[in-house]
């Protein structure tokens, strides 16, 4: 359900150009090109708290031209939570699955709600995918390496359906990123293929993801809401002229 704030907090879990993100964020946000590095430096991190409508409006593009990975909260930010007590079933899953995940940077789960968790490999690495009401992550961890990994690709990027391939175990999803369309595929245990489509396909539909900007007049009935990407800098009411006043549905 949509709820209206008067303050959020935008969390950045994943950007490939980061470069050209801090770049971005410099023309909009005020803070210095040191801050907004090590901002990057650490991601998952937490790059707009409490801002106000305008400030959510004026950097959102930013994220939107990168193809960066992102939630919006109301308000503040919660305390993060172990993945363990985001999953309800997490306790039932592969004991390296969890061991896996416990590695996982906390904040990466802020703002958003696992849906299922399946063991997977991805371009020869074995790991873990994750399907949340925001995005469909892979997370695996190389060997030598002292940190996890994660590839995220957030259902506002997925145009196409979900595919399976039962005969060699693939479930394909195909996306847009900073670098034009992709196919990537994922190796599933065969049980577990049609379920990992469904879970995608119903928390795509459900919509959590979905950014919107609500103008509504104080002085008419006057409302209108349009997506975060393509909202309008409309300031005036067409009805009646009055200033509109401006929320985030999320």
């Amino acid at each position: 359900m949509s709820s209206e704030y008067n303050y959020y907090s935008i969390i950045l879990k994943s950007c490939s150009e980061q470069g050209n993100l801090g770049s971005r964020l410099e023309k909009t946000l005020l803070r210095g090109r040191m801050a907004i590095k090590m901002a990057l430096d650490n991601i998952p991190s937490i790059i707009i708290y409490k801002g106000n409508v305008d400030n959510i409006v004026s950097v959102f593009n930013a994220f939107a031209a990168e193809y960066a990975a992102i939630t919006i909260l109301p308000d503040g930010v919660p305390p993060a939570l172990p993945i363990a007590k985001k999953y309800r079933d997490f306790v039932n899953i592969d004991p390296k699955i969890q061991t896996l995940l416990d590695r996982v940077p906390e904040n990466l789960w802020l703002g958003e709600a696992i849906h299922r968790i399946i063991p997977a490999s991805f371009l020869d690495e074995t790991g873990a995918l994750i399907i949340t009401s925001h995005a469909v992550y892979f997370i695996d961890n190389p060997a030598g390496n002292t940190e996890c990994r994660w590839l995220i690709i957030p259902y506002s990027q997925i145009h196409a359906d979900v595919e399976i391939d039962e005969q060699h175990s693939y479930l394909s999803i195909h996306y847009q990123d900073k670098l034009g369309q992709q196919n990537d595929s994922f190796t599933l245990p065969p049980a577990s293929l049609t379920a990992a489509r469904q879970a995608i396909e119903q928390a795509k539909e459900a919509k959590r993801y979905t950014i919107k900007l609500k103008a509504f007049c104080p002085g008419c009935d006057y409302t209108s809401e349009t997506q975060l990407t393509h909202a309008s800098d409309e300031a005036q009411c067409p009805s009646c002229g009055q200033l509109l006043k401006h929320t985030i549905l999320s």
